[in-house]
């Protein structure tokens, strides 16, 4: 198998993992826009160490990243947002329906409109992953209250993928993959504090599980976004993104099985849809 192929396979099994930590800390923390930015804080902060030791303590600055990654920190803490008040009123499946197919139609279409091959095989890949997050949605679970929110998610984690490969595409401008996902976590950390000091409530403390949690996530998201960025100099996005979408179904029904939690029979199919799509992409 192709080594970036690979790479992509590891970041859906991160992704993947994401969702648990993520509900674990909103468990633990509330569904405050202060603990969003508390997550945004401390998830940011914990992965500079181990960004900075991945990259062998290189760092290198550009105006353009550094414009680029303060885009990308601002639409961070936005969906860090929009994905707790989501979660006020619906539950993971239905978020993820949203999360997914933003985040692979968005940079699929993206990296279409610049000058990306548009093949069947791809085609038929998204359509298939289309068709299995649709799957996943439970009736009666939509509020009108809620519509916003599933609207932000899917373009803001969209945004997440194009902003990655517009930096990706610009070699002469940009910083290696390892600094630019470096500058993001600074920018994020200071963006994140700035904005907590003019809340009312102005601590910055979380609770030793919560920690726990962000450390864990932060190590988890910020591998799984270098080896993307990484894997985006050498594949197309138009392949990377539904590879990634159908890879995270995939590991997020096994780690449910794993976790004794009980899956349906419309799950299971969904993640051999998922299956099926992902081999589309190698066509």
């Amino acid at each position: 198998m192709n080594v970036y192929y690979l790479m992509i396979l590891i970041s859906a099994l991160l992704f993947s993992g994401q969702f648990l930590l993520n509900n674990e800390f909103r468990k633990e923390c509330g569904n405050t826009w202060n603990s969003a930015l508390k997550f945004a804080l401390y998830s940011s902060l914990f992965g500079l160490p181990a960004l900075l030791c991945i990259n062998k303590f290189h760092l290198e600055f550009s105006l353009f990243s550094a414009v680029v990654a303060v885009v990308f920190s601002v639409v961070t803490i936005a969906l860090v947002f929009s994905s707790i008040k989501a979660f006020l009123y619906a539950n993971l499946s239905v978020y993820s329906v949203f999360a997914m197919i933003g985040g692979m139609l968005l940079p699929f279409a993206y990296g279409i409109l610049c000058g990306e091959k548009l093949t069947w095989a791809r085609i038929v890949c998204c359509i298939l992953i289309a068709a299995c997050v649709l799957m996943s949605i439970n009736k009666g679970e939509n509020t009108k209250k809620a519509v916003k929110y599933y609207v932000a998610v899917f373009i803001l984690n969209g945004m997440v993928g194009v902003i990655f490969k517009f930096h990706q595409m610009n070699v002469d401008l940009c910083v290696d993959s390892g600094s630019f996902i470096i500058l993001t976590k600074i920018f994020t950390v200071l963006l994140a504090a700035v904005m907590l000091a003019f809340q009312k409530e102005k601590s910055y403390t979380v609770s030793k599980k919560a920690c726990v949690y962000t450390i864990i996530y932060s190590l988890v998201n910020s591998i799984g976004n270098l080896m993307m960025l990484i894997s985006l100099i050498h594949l197309p996005a138009s392949v990377q993104y539904p590879m990634v979408t159908g890879g995270t179904i995939v590991f997020s029904v096994l780690i449910s099985v794993i976790m004794k939690e009980k899956i349906t029979k419309r799950e299971y199919a969904g993640a051999a849809i998922a299956c099926i799509a992902t081999a589309f992409m190698a066509l």
